[in-house]
């Protein structure tokens, strides 16, 4: 084999090597966490969370808003250090109709109030996932602070999606 083909094989293989990340190799590990991510997480100021429904015309569309106070208890899934369980509290505050063509309301049924989640970390990444393993908000954190976006949605009678303009949510390390 000469020398050229020889380098060739290992600068492909180097650049196949390198090119792997977890989008194209699920199998792949997480990387450790920055730091812990165990406490209590709270807005500092309250969120807006937009509020979708079918309820008014069969379409998902855009039909209130309101201000959410929001509050992630964080712990510790023992024996996996990329893993946390996270229960979420909120409250909210000025329920807006934006959709003046929801003439019987709104078709809305509030998230329950607390919620367990999931949540998987990777270096400075928490992906916050539902009951049934649905990825709802994707936050990168800071030694106190976490910032995010959350896109949750669902169906049953009817179908809602509840949501937040990219990197609205913040949260802060409470002490």
């Amino acid at each position: 084999m000469s020398r050229k083909l020889f380098l060739l094989i290992i600068a492909f293989s180097l650049s196949v090597i390198i090119s792997c990340n977890k989008e194209n190799n699920p199998d792949a590990a997480n990387l450790s966490p920055a730091r812990k991510l165990v406490g209590t997480w709270k807005t500092t100021i309250p969120v807006k969370f937009f509020i979708k429904t079918d309820f008014c015309s069969g379409a998902l569309e855009l039909v209130a808003s309101e201000k959410r106070e929001v509050t992630f208890i964080i712990t510790e899934v023992t024996g996996n250090e990329n893993e946390v369980n996270i229960e979420c509290r909120y409250s909210s505050t000025d329920f807006t109709v934006l959709n003046q063509n929801c003439t019987n309301g709104t078709g809305y049924v509030p998230d329950v109030s607390p919620t367990f989640l999931k949540g998987e970390i990777s270096s400075s990444q928490l992906n916050v996932k539902n009951y049934s393993g649905k990825l709802v908000c994707s936050i990168s954190f800071t030694t106190d602070l976490m910032e995010g976006t959350w896109d949750d949605s669902w169906c049953a009678v009817y179908c809602q999606e509840v949501y937040t303009d990219a990197k609205a949510l913040k949260l802060k390390l409470q002490k």
